[in-house]
């Protein structure tokens, strides 16, 4: 709890990190309210969430370093945490674009729709030129 207020480099890193996972959630929140079913995403910010709370004990541990230790330790750590918002920030988009209409299926539809009614034309045409309707 002292964290929260703390200004060591250790309580820094932790608040970024739970920032990302709480964010990483809202996102995933946000996909549900679209209409996508986000079991699955919801597992994956389950395991982000653990593994963010790993991480917790390894910056408790090292923030008892001494300070040259500490320092090396942490820094490790901010990686960590770096791939823990990448990894968050990924879980969300995916979600997100879950939710997003296809484009690239819509613009197959419509060009389909436009040759198929291409052929027709040309069909309709080339009966006129034979004396047709």
């Amino acid at each position: 709890m002292k964290w929260q207020t703390s200004q060591s480099v250790a309580a820094d890193l932790h608040r970024r990190m739970h920032r990302s996972v709480d964010r990483t959630r809202k996102t995933v929140a946000e996909a549900r309210k679209r209409g996508v079913p986000t079991s699955g995403y919801e597992g994956l910010c389950d395991r982000l969430s653990a593994t963010a709370r790993a991480i917790d004990d390894q910056l408790v541990l090292a923030s008892r370093l001494p300070f040259k230790a500490r320092h090396k330790a942490l820094l490790g750590l901010r990686f960590r945490i770096a791939d823990i918002e990448q990894t968050g920030d990924r879980i969300g988009r995916t979600a997100l674009e879950a939710a997003t209409p296809l484009v690239g299926g819509i613009d197959e539809s419509l060009r389909d729709i436009n040759e198929r009614l291409d052929h027709h034309e040309e069909a309709i045409d080339e009966l006129k030129e034979l004396g047709g309707h």
